[in-house]
């Protein structure tokens, strides 16, 4: 399934297949997604790229789904509703290459999850933003979405530890 959001952009969902075109992303973003991003550094290769996919469209997570976001026909990143919990709740993830930056291609993603979310089941969206990742940060404000709270210590980026700042925002029926 296919999800338009413009001429330009579309969510599909995230495949083993999509291994290639998305190695040759993360191989070309490398340096900048690692700047927020854990998994890049074991994200070596096609097979360990096909892992990264496996254990995110097949996590045991709550109702995940994990979508490719193509920028004219072209997977530019990763969308994803990591989890939706008993509340309804989803904790929502994201990452995009640089070259589709600056066009509110992810605020798109968002915007259409909360308008549609009754077909996801959601009733509010997390948005969890290492502390000095202000586009992520930005793109939670601009969605509504509120602080709510702090994983101290959560992620170590150039001899430094990061905060992990919680977003939240309650959808409207």
């Amino acid at each position: 399934m296919t999800i338009q959001l413009s001429d330009s952009l579309a969510l599909k969902p995230l495949l083993i297949s999509d291994a290639p075109a998305l190695f040759r992303r993360i191989e070309a973003n490398r340096l900048m997604l690692a700047t927020y991003l854990y998994w890049v550094k074991d994200v070596v290769d096609e097979a360990s790229c096909r892992r990264y996919i496996d254990e995110r469209a097949n996590s045991e997570l709550p109702e995940g789904q994990w979508f490719g976001v193509y920028v004219n026909d072209e997977i530019s990143g990763v969308f994803a509703i990591k989890s939706i919990d008993d509340n309804g709740c989803a904790e929502l993830g994201y990452w995009l290459s640089e070259h589709a930056h600056g066009h509110g291609a992810i605020s798109r993603c968002v915007d259409y999850l909360a308008a549609h979310r009754d077909d996801f089941g959601i009733n509010a969206l997390e948005f969890h933003c290492l502390s000095k990742n202000i586009a992520s940060i930005t793109i939670a404000k601009k969605a509504g979405a509120i602080y709510v709270s702090t994983i101290t210590d959560y992620f170590e980026l150039d001899g430094q530890m990061q905060d992990l700042l919680v977003y939240r925002v309650e959808l409207a029926p």
